[in-house]
């Protein structure tokens, strides 16, 4: 196994130093890619983590008849044990609400303004709201998770989508590893056809050529990670919500980043294993 890995230097030297090989730089910008794709997954899933935790028990109350039955529900609801907080929205603040839409008008037109309040509650709310809608008919207590469903669906899409990303780019590298190991072989054809004329077996003439591509796949897999560390941070650092999760952005979990971290040495493993399948195939088939 050790030879397989590392093969004597006076076998290594037969083997000619291509300065120009593209396997590094694929390799390189495709983990690029994948780390900032990753990134962007981890954002994803930390907006779908932050907005579900902060619509958990907290409800939202709207009341369209007369004040009488605005009180009437504010009352129930404050008397309801469970509930533990019940703020109204200030009608001076509705009527700024109007006046983004309808413009100065809103401040002169007597429209009927709608009661609105932020009511939160312990344990489940469905009981509650069934009630108050049979106590006062004009009144509705709607949580906030139903209306922020269509919402979080589409940010699941989103991170299924990354993740199906993540697997078609990991598939793409593993592929263009494979073209570059077998062009490897063909450009080196001759060299290898003596070598194995003069009795190398086919186990050292692998040795060579994985060896090579398995330094081209780590050092591109190193330097794609550092310039998508590099543009990650410059970019992130003034939206610090992302990083720290301040001011109520969603922000990226330790866990999640510290997997990121492995993805390019995952990659690269992936892709040096399915190079040597590669090889194997062709050194059987007399290259």
């Amino acid at each position: 196994m050790k030879a397989t890995l590392f093969p004597p230097a006076s076998m290594r030297r037969l083997l000619p130093e291509q300065k120009r090989r593209a396997a590094p730089w694929i390799v390189g910008l495709m983990t690029f890619v994948s780390l900032v794709v990753g990134v962007a997954g981890l954002a994803v899933l930390g907006a779908v983590s932050d907005l579900s935790s902060s619509a958990a028990g907290r409800w939202s109350l709207q009341v369209t008849g007369t004040p009488a039955d605005a009180a009437r529900a504010e009352a129930m609801l404050r008397s309801t044990p469970g509930v533990t907080e019940v703020n109204r929205v200030p009608d001076a603040e509705l009527r700024r609400t109007l006046q983004a839409w309808l413009g100065p008008a809103a401040q002169q037109l007597d429209l009927p303004l709608p009661v609105l309040a932020e009511v939160s509650v312990v344990g489940g709310g469905d009981a509650l709201a069934t009630e108050l809608a049979r106590r006062v008919p004009t009144a509705r207590l709607t949580p906030y998770s139903a209306e922020l469903a269509p919402l979080l669906q589409t940010l699941r899409g989103l991170a299924v989508l990354v993740a199906g990303l993540l697997v078609v780019l990991a598939a793409a590298l593993a592929g263009a590893v494979t073209l570059a190991a077998r062009a490897m072989l063909d450009t080196n054809r001759s060299t290898l056809d003596v070598l194995h004329g003069i009795g190398a077996t086919d186990a050292q003439l692998l040795s060579l050529v994985q060896r090579r591509i398995a330094f081209d796949v780590l050092a591109g897999s190193a330097a794609g990670a550092l310039a998508a560390v590099a543009v990650l941070v410059a970019a992130l650092i003034p939206a610090r919500g992302l990083l720290g999760g301040a001011a109520g952005a969603p922000a990226l979990a330790a866990g999640g980043l510290a997997l990121l971290a492995l993805l390019p040495l995952v990659q690269a493993v992936l892709a040096t294993v399915v190079a040597r399948r590669a090889l194997q195939q062709a050194l059987a088939q007399g290259l």
